[in-house]
């Protein structure tokens, strides 16, 4: 009897560790397609219309809620800078959580910016979203780059 709850145990710990895996994979995925095609394709309409909520919850400052914001903010942003380019640099996911650390520049000879986005996602679609960035300095302390 213990053998077989010891087994029963185990089988569902490693059935909710592979749900768990699949969610963060999902959701990663989810993210990525999003990113890409936002941030590298400038696809911004067809991006916020696939992968974003509608009822988005924007914690930038400079940003309003919802998917309009950004898409009313990105559309002309990527006109004016039509050589603005973003290099994922790493991917980390948990759960509904998804955190994409990119290089971000406007133009080729920018020095650029360390970018941290975070992404919440339900319903195979991204619902709340903070970022953090942060200017990389011309003449750093170390030589660890921040990337």
């Amino acid at each position: 009897m213990k053998l077989l709850s010891i087994v029963a145990g185990a089988v569902l710990a490693v059935g909710l560790l592979g749900g768990a895996n699949a969610a963060n994979s999902s959701s990663k995925d989810l993210v990525l397609a999003y990113y890409r095609m936002m941030f590298q394709d400038k696809e911004v309409e067809q991006a916020m219309n696939t992968y974003v909520s509608k009822n988005l919850i924007q914690h930038d400052p400079y940003l309003g809620d919802g998917a309009a914001a950004m898409t009313d903010f990105f559309v002309p942003y990527f006109e004016q800078h039509p050589q603005a380019s973003a290099e994922i640099k790493r991917v980390v996911a948990e759960g509904d959580i998804v955190v994409v650390h990119a290089f971000w520049k406007e133009t080729p000879e920018d020095t650029g910016q360390s970018m941290v986005d975070i992404f919440r996602v339900e319903n195979s679609k991204i619902v709340e979203h903070w970022n953090i960035s942060q200017d990389i300095p011309d003449n750093p302390a170390n030589k660890n780059t921040m990337f």
